[in-house]
């Protein structure tokens, strides 16, 4: 065995040889830029040109086309890209946009308990629209921009067809909500002019929130403006000059004037007595028909279909179409479903107590009853305008309007009639001469109103009434009673349907002329608003004056 060598001492001052780089090629550092360029294979060979081509030679570099291709690429970023981004949370208030409300005065944040006073006071409030015949899309607005009156964000509101639920969920707070169900109604629309005047009072920040409190206990103690017995007679009236605006004689109209007395107090009694609406409806439709067809029996020479529609015509929820309309194009679906199922069982108790009577007349042996005949003008154009003027006037009084709306509401009546005669003259039709009528209704009425400081809905209703197809409601349930084919009950259920889109029509007329007078109402607001603040200013100025 040969003898170990010793090992070598390590000198500390000598380098060790440096052996990677004998294995690992030396990488130089890379210049900016070159880190992200694709490394060439040295390898590779360079690429020919396919056969029977030249090769393509490089072309010098153009500024002023390079330039062309960015502002056509700007252009077209332009026209696809959106303005906005698409989805956003959008503040509450916007949706007071082409309201009266809109542009409210915001206060400056309250405390908690201010907070929910403030939300019992506005539960209140949308619970007393919703019972005077409010729309779904007015309740929301009252409500939202007296929230923001008062200091309140972060809220929340969702109407329903008889509910209204709010809630509020401030940063750093528990969220709270409140419901609010609305089981009975009874039409006052004085009670809303004075609910929108409030609002408005609110939102202009003349009306604290105590006085406020005080004046809505006011409004809702305080009784209707006209007693029982005016309204009576006024529906009375109304079913009179309505039948005389379709052709019927003076016997006729007086006949139609007296069924509605019959009907008003049936269904007034049966309501004192809590009878649903299905079955007064159904009392109302028996007594009007059973007094034109006992008439008819007699001996009269009268034409039972014109005396129906006028008593017919008082028995609609004419209020109750119009706010289905309004709320299902505002985005209320589930309101204006109920609303209009609500419609479709008041036209289905109509439909009995006609049925009922023509059935139990023909058993009788009653003569049959001539439904061919439509709306014959024995009047002069001019007549028929001062016959719808009275027919607005009345209507408003049925409806409890106030005193100072009942001209003008005439006026808007009058005045969409001679544009439903202009269309109808023009041969237009049955179908589109009421919308024509309706839309410069809902335009006159959204001008009228807010310069009378009252919502559209009170003018609108009232003013529109002339419109309803009462003939054919009549047609279409008579040839059902008696269809003795299925020719002639297929005959009465086109008549009902026409009858309904009709008054759908008529409902979106107004709700339209409403959406196309909104940029001359938004300047009127302005205007307002000025002056308001101006006015505000004026008694600031005055007071500190006067304390000083």
């Amino acid at each position: 065995m040969p003898p170990r060598r010793p090992p070598v001492p390590i000198d500390p001052t000598v380098s060790k040889p440096d052996t990677t780089s004998q294995l690992m090629p030396v990488v130089k550092p890379a210049a900016d830029g070159e880190a992200d360029r694709p490394k060439k294979d040295p390898r590779r060979r360079p690429r020919e040109p396919r056969r029977g081509r030249a090769p393509k030679k490089q072309q010098a570099f153009d500024p002023s086309a390079f330039e062309q291709r960015a502002d056509t690429r700007h252009i077209f970023r332009r026209v696809i890209e959106p303005v906005q981004t698409a989805t956003a949370v959008l503040p509450l208030v916007d949706r007071l946009t082409g309201t009266p409300y809109a542009n409210p005065i915001l206060a400056e944040q309250t405390h908690e308990a201010d907070e929910l006073e403030t939300i019992n006071f506005v539960l209140d409030l949308g619970e007393t629209l919703f019972r005077y015949g409010a729309g779904a899309f007015d309740v929301e607005t009252s409500i939202i921009a007296v929230t923001a009156a008062y200091g309140m964000d972060h809220t929340d509101v969702d109407i329903t067809n008889q509910s209204i639920i709010f809630n509020w969920a401030p940063e750093g707070r528990f969220p709270y909500s409140r419901v609010r169900v609305v089981r009975s109604w009874s039409g006052n629309f004085r009670a809303l002019c004075e609910l929108h005047q409030m609002v408005t009072d609110i939102i202009t920040g003349r009306v604290t929130r105590a006085q406020a409190k005080k004046r809505l206990r006011d409004i809702r103690r305080q009784p209707k403006p006209y007693a029982r017995w005016v309204v009576t007679v006024s529906g009375a009236l109304f079913a009179g000059l309505f039948a005389s605006y379709t052709g019927a004689p003076p016997l006729d109209a007086f006949l139609g004037f007296a069924a509605t007395l019959l009907v008003l107090g049936i269904t007034r009694q049966l309501h004192a007595w809590r009878v649903p609406e299905i079955f007064t409806l159904a009392a109302g439709g028996f007594a009007a028909t059973s007094v034109a067809l006992s008439a008819l029996w007699l001996g009269a020479d009268i034409t039972p279909s014109m005396v129906v529609a006028g008593g017919l015509m008082i028995l609609l929820p004419s209020v109750r179409i119009v706010n289905a309309m309004q709320d299902v194009i505002h985005s209320f679906p589930i309101t204006a479903a109920g609303r209009l199922v609500s419609t479709l069982v008041s036209f289905a108790g109509m439909t009995a107590g006609i049925m009922t009577a023509v059935i139990v007349a023909d058993v009788l042996g009653a003569p049959e009853v001539e439904i061919v005949q439509g709306i014959t003008h024995l009047y002069h154009p001019s007549a028929l305008a001062v016959l719808v003027l009275a027919t607005g006037v009345t209507a408003a009084i049925v409806e409890q309007a106030p005193w100072r709306l009942l001209l003008p509401t005439g006026a808007v009546a009058c005045l969409g009639f001679s544009a439903y005669y202009a269309a109808d003259t023009l041969g237009l039709g049955i179908w589109f001469s009421p919308i024509v009528g309706a839309v410069v209704i809902g335009a006159l009425a959204r001008i009228i109103a807010l310069r009378m400081q009252a919502p559209i809905l009170v003018i609108a209703v009232p003013a529109m009434m002339f419109m309803l197809p009462g003939l054919i409601i009549f047609r279409g349930m008579y040839q059902i009673a008696l269809g003795s084919s299925s020719e002639m009950m297929n005959a009465g259920l086109h008549q009902l349907f026409t009858a309904l889109i009709i008054i759908l029509a008529i409902a979106g007329g107004i709700a339209l002329g409403d959406v196309l007078m909104r940029p001359v109402t938004s300047r009127m607001r302005q205007t307002r608003y000025v002056v308001d603040r101006r006015d505000q200013m004026e008694e600031l100025a005055s007071a500190a004056a006067g304390s000083s």
